[in-house]
């Protein structure tokens, strides 16, 4: 699989997936209106996408922390 980042097309691919499978209204590459990307605007979301992701991911391994301590507990 080629890097996202390769080419504006590839991330615009990834995007269009992602939403898709997300569930709800489907999301399709049209080229009726074609936009210029917007690199600052790629960059916000991608990085509030980290942050977010970052912050889940912690969350959910101090959970799994949380019951793994808890079963051990129980078993010992």
């Amino acid at each position: 699989m080629a890097n996202l980042f390769s080419e504006p097309k590839a991330l615009k691919k990834w995007a269009i997936a992602l939403a898709n499978a997300c569930g709800g209204q489907e999301v399709q590459q049209s080229s009726i209106k074609l936009n210029q990307h917007n690199v600052a605007k790629v960059d916000k979301l991608l990085e509030q996408f980290v942050i977010d992701y970052n912050f889940n991911m912690q969350t959910m391994n101090e959970v799994r922390a949380k019951q793994e301590e808890e079963w051990k507990n129980h078993i010992g």
